[in-house]
């Protein structure tokens, strides 16, 4: 038997995962990272740490290949969180820590470049943000000041650089769309976008297709043919996706991906690359909520709340009426894409209960998740969704879902999307690779109160967004 090789660098921890040749997960190790809030707007990486539990993922996943047949272990897929970059020496050494995809500490550049938001949108795919690379890297150009013989670019091709034996610094397409420097048409770094951000050139890896070779792993002799962002390998967990269905994908951040049917995107919506492989591409439509998971965590430390997570699901289910969440955790992401708004529950009361207030911030990952879903139903056809990411394992967070969008609802038991999206892609997309008889389907039912919380929800959303100074 053949065996398939993922690794999977996420915000909270790095994995190795080995799929055989069904696609079903034969052997894994997690190794847990930190990740430092500084301040406002600052949220980083030891680059160190995230290299280090990456190779322990790796060495421990690959001590368990059955029979210790390394020679079996065909091919690996590389897939990492997207709009985390860093500046690293030739050698390999960091020079500076990894600028976490919540970071926006780039921020004023942004501001200087309202007045071209929409041409910067039209050739990147993504609207004018802090959370992408570009205005990142400007800021460790400033802080460096000396970017001679200096690499900068995004957590993957770091990684690529030390795991692998090529002698090229290279990136995917996928994660280099991410610093908002590629065109998304020409699939290559943009002069124009180059110029405005004023990020230079030569430290920047060369972009190539997310299919391809990319070496092969030191000490291993693995072949490296796939490399993504997270968000877009999960994609492919389940194989060949369904062009009427939508993925949302919730983890620490929440996305709802679906294919790209025809040229037009709606402004409020990202367009961002699932794959390439020369000289195809393929496009996705997205939309991106800043605060899922890490609003949960927000809220733990904000209140003082134990343990969420494991009493989550009960108050999902004996909660009726929650209050209101106004969840602005890391800024408000498509289709508002406001930064600085403090998030507030509604109406305000300091007497609400840690189910309430829980429950409340697990609804407005919804109803912030539906709001791009409406704006993608506007421009195409919708008529199922996926669900993955951690709080997918939430089931009646998944019910919610369902009675929300009026659709049906289908998460997998694999909860490792990611990791088995990029697989299938280093595997060469086999066709056998299936959900099939191994996921839970959830119906909706109607829920009059939860839409029209989703109602008041929007409303008063907008009045904040409204009586928000802007700087």
């Amino acid at each position: 038997m053949d065996y398939l090789l993922a690794i999977d660098q996420g915000t909270h921890a790095s994995r190795a995962l080995l799929f055989d040749d069904q696609g079903n997960i034969v052997a894994s190790h997690l190794a847990g990272v930190d990740l430092r809030r500084l301040q406002p707007g600052h949220v980083e990486q030891d680059a160190e740490q995230l290299l280090a539990s990456v190779n322990t993922s790796l060495r421990k996943t690959l001590q368990r290949v059955p029979g210790g047949r390394l020679g079996a272990v065909r091919a690996c897929g590389l897939t990492t969180q997207r709009s985390t970059v860093l500046a690293w020496q030739p050698d390999g050494t960091p020079r500076s820590p990894a600028l976490s995809w919540q970071d926006t500490r780039g921020r004023a550049q942004i501001e200087q470049l309202q007045d071209r938001a929409e041409r910067i949108r039209q050739l990147s795919g993504l609207p004018l943000s802090a959370h992408y690379g570009a205005s990142k890297l400007h800021w460790l150009c400033a802080l460096l000041t000396d970017t001679t013989d200096l690499r900068l670019g995004p957590l993957a091709a770091f990684l690529l650089d030390h795991l692998t034996d090529s002698r090229r610094s290279l990136i995917d397409h996928s994660n280099a769309q991410r610093l908002q420097l590629l065109d998304i048409q020409s699939c290559d770094w943009s002069a124009q976008l180059l110029d405005w951000f004023e990020v230079p050139l030569a430290p920047l890896p060369e972009c190539a297709p997310v299919e391809q070779d990319y070496g092969t792993l030191i000490d291993q002799g693995i072949p490296v043919t796939a490399v993504c962002g997270d968000q877009n390998a999960a994609w492919f967990g389940a194989g060949q996706p369904d062009a009427e269905s939508a993925l949302v994908n919730i983890g620490s951040g929440a996305f709802i991906l679906a294919a790209r049917t025809g040229q037009a995107t709606h402004p409020a919506l990202l367009t961002s690359i699932a794959t390439s492989r020369s000289p195809a591409v393929e496009y996705l439509v997205e939309g991106t909520v800043n605060g899922a998971g890490s609003a949960l965590q927000w809220l733990q430390q904000h209140f003082a709340i134990p343990d969420i997570r494991a009493q989550l699901p009960d108050w999902l289910e004996t909660v009726t009426e929650p209050p209101l969440f106004i969840n602005t955790v890391g800024g408000l992401g498509s289709p508002w894409w406001q930064p600085g708004m403090i998030p507030t529950f509604h109406p305000e009361n300091p007497h609400y209960s840690p189910a309430e207030r829980a429950v409340a911030v697990a609804e407005s990952i919804l109803f912030l998740l539906q709001a791009n879903l409406d704006l993608l139903q506007q421009q195409q056809t919708i008529r199922r969704l996926r669900v993955s990411g951690g709080l997918s394992r939430l089931t009646p967070l998944c019910r919610k879902l369902a009675n929300l969008s009026g659709l049906p609802v289908t998460r997998s038991d694999n909860s490792e999307a990611s990791a088995r999206g990029v697989a299938w892609l280093a595997a060469g997309r086999p066709a056998h690779w299936t959900d099939a008889g191994r996921t839970q389907l959830f119906q909706p039912q109607t829920d009059s109160g939860l839409r029209s919380r989703y109602q008041r929800f929007i409303q008063q959303l907008q009045v904040q967004i409204e009586t928000t100074p802007h700087e």
